[in-house]
């Protein structure tokens, strides 16, 4: 019986009962209800995202090396503000950098604690992946002036779930900002690998007559290398960041050996005066003492120092206690690591935390009406890395008990989807083999053909529903 469903056979008249048109409808029919109808049934079809704030600001800074710019640092009131401005448009259901009633997004901005002198904002929903989002806004002239901006120094992104105008969806907010008149260069278009930069001679006029010409008696050139990229003494977030350098009067192609204290930890080779050289995995933690060297030479650089620090304070979810008297809450935390600013965003709105310290952890104090919305803690350390933890279902009472874990959902709507796809493809695959070895290939032609051209339609509807929207 097993063998009629998946192998075509005489007792199944060489037609695999899987692949007949009542199983083709099937298939359709429950396509259509998964991805039109899912949300009645509780199919989450967005939290299975790879999107994250991390991976969207990472794109956007690697981006912005190729325009020349600077890189830019996690802000943490940036980060509450982005988060609230989501919030807000799941609250009010809008889609838009303007609410119904005028909210605008340099509201939230301030409201945030962070007093710009420039700030933007971009918008995107219902993409599956960073890269996507990334590749859309750089694909329209307004997102992408604001991404390789050089008015801009900060930077925050949230990352929201939920259902918006009837549908559920993935928000994200990216905010810009500087606090300064400082502008930090203007952006350059990168240089393909196959075009050549041309470097226009300058015309020095000769000296005058009245001009004295001073001659070196002696004339000599000295070879050269220096890391320009980090700065000595500087902080780094980034684990992945790239060693920069340059070299003096070295001719043709080069290969310079990075070494962190006395160990070599990789080659570069270049052909032009620039050099930058991937690591190729993270830096460890802490500090690092790194040197280039040109290889086959006695060149070397001066030693420059730097420290990574890319790990954000955490709130430790064992230490979390909800508490509810008198109409009021109590929340009581301990942090992991390092912190400097600590912030509470509630629903769309962003409060200045007031918190007493009790047993090495924080004590805070909330209404009821404060928590009608989502609750979530923003921690920042003094470097910008930035961490947020929705306690929302903290302040869900279920028989006078708090729930103290969040619920694990999965994206059920989209393994369904491509579930099915990859199991009809799985079987048209044995009905060609199938046919094949019996040497009647000519007679499946046209039902091989119709489910294939069935199953190339399924499978381009399904990985279009992986775009989204900007704003």
């Amino acid at each position: 019986m097993i063998k009629n469903l998946f192998i075509p056979n005489k007792k199944n008249n060489y037609k695999a009962l899987l692949l007949r048109k009542i199983a083709i409808l099937s298939y359709s029919v429950l396509l259509i209800f998964v991805n039109s109808f899912g949300g009645f049934l509780g199919i989450n079809e967005a939290q299975a995202s790879t999107i994250t704030a991390g991976n969207i600001i990472s794109l956007t800074n690697q981006e912005r090396v190729a325009w020349g710019l600077n890189t830019l640092q996690t802000n943490s009131q940036l980060s509450a503000a982005a988060l609230a401005k989501a919030n807000d448009m799941f609250e009010k259901q809008y889609w838009d950098h303007f609410g119904p009633n005028g909210e605008s997004p340099w509201q939230f901005i301030r409201a945030a604690g962070y007093n710009y002198v420039y700030a933007g904002e971009n918008l995107a929903k219902g993409f599956k992946t960073a890269e996507g989002v990334h590749e859309a806004w750089m694909a329209s002239p307004t997102h992408k002036a604001n991404i390789i901006s050089g008015n801009y120094k900060d930077i925050g992104v949230a990352v929201v779930e939920g259902v918006l105008l009837g549908k559920q969806t993935t928000l994200v907010v990216q905010m810009f900002g500087n606090l300064t008149t400082e502008v930090f260069g203007v952006a350059v278009p990168p240089v393909e690998n196959n075009e050549k930069v041309v470097e226009t001679p300058q015309v020095v006029n000769p000296p005058s007559s009245q001009e004295k010409v001073v001659v070196n008696k002696e004339v000599g050139e000295i070879k050269s290398i220096r890391i320009t990229s980090p700065q000595e003494g500087s902080v780094v977030t980034d684990p992945n960041t790239n060693i920069k350098g340059d070299t003096s009067n070295v001719s043709g192609n080069y290969t310079v050996t990075i070494y962190d204290g006395d160990n070599a930890v990789g080659d570069v080779s270049s052909g032009a005066p620039e050099w930058e050289f991937d690591k190729g995995s993270d830096w460890e933690e802490g500090n690092h003492s790194v040197m280039a060297e040109l290889k086959d030479s006695t060149v070397k650089s001066d030693k420059v120092s730097f420290t990574v620090d890319s790990k954000a304070p955490v709130v430790s979810m064992e230490t979390i206690q909800v508490n509810k008297i008198d109409g009021k809450y109590t929340i009581f935390f301990k942090i992991e690591g390092e912190w400097k600013s600590i912030s509470l965003v509630l629903g769309s709105e962003i409060i200045e935390v007031e918190y007493t310290e009790e047993e090495e952890g924080l004590l805070i104090e909330l209404t009821e009406e404060q928590v009608l919305g989502s609750v979530i803690i923003v921690l920042a350390d003094e470097y910008g890395n930035t961490s947020e933890l929705d306690i929302s279902e903290y302040f869900i009472e279920e028989d006078n008990q708090k729930i103290i874990f969040p619920t694990l959902r999965l994206n059920t709507g989209d393994k369904i989807s491509v579930g099915i796809v990859s199991f009809v493809f799985l079987l048209l695959l044995i009905e060609v083999v199938v046919y094949w070895k019996k040497g009647r290939i000519k007679d499946a032609v046209n039902d091989i053909f119709t489910i294939g051209v069935w199953w190339i339609v399924i499978t381009i509807a399904l990985f279009n529903g992986f775009s989204g929207i900007i704003n």
